[in-house]
Order: C-alpha cells, then structure tokens, then sequence
C-alpha cells in the first residue's frame, strides 16, 4: 500500500515507540507494531493495536498514574 502522506513509498511492518499524554497522565508504550512508509517514515497504527492502547490509556488515567512505560504486548492489556 502507498503512503497517503508522500505519495511514494510503501508500508513495510515495524515496530515503534509512542508517547501519549491524556490529562495528567503520560504512558511511552515501546514495541507498538506499526505499518511504516519505507519513504518518509509516517508510521500507521492498525486498528487492533489502537483499540488496545486507547483501553490502555482510560485505565492508566483511571487509576491516576501520572507516568507509565509499558511494552507492548498482549499480556499488558488483559490487566486493563
């Protein structure tokens, strides 16, 4: 598939770091699959993955964390 960004390259997979802040929380969750543009380097969540972190995200607010680093993975997730 081609980038809708730059119009040139190509999704490959791959992995990737995300930062969010939500409120007063902020969670990096390192190893996110991603689809990267072999160009430019835009980076694509799939909707699985999205769904995951967002869930991820309301819990860490809920609980009133302010900071969180976490490894993507499956595991994490059945904790939420």
């Amino acid at each position: 598939m081609k980038c809708v960004i730059c119009k040139h390259g190509e999704l490959k997979p791959g992995v990737t770091s995300l930062l969010f802040e939500k409120n007063k929380s902020t969670i990096v969750i390192k190893g996110v699959p991603v689809d990267m543009c072999d160009n430019c380097g835009e980076i694509y969540v799939p909707d699985k993955t999205a769904e995951q972190i967002m869930s991820l995200l309301e819990s860490v607010e809920s609980q009133g964390i302010i900071i969180d680093v976490r490894n993507f993975s499956s595991e994490i997730y059945a904790t939420c």
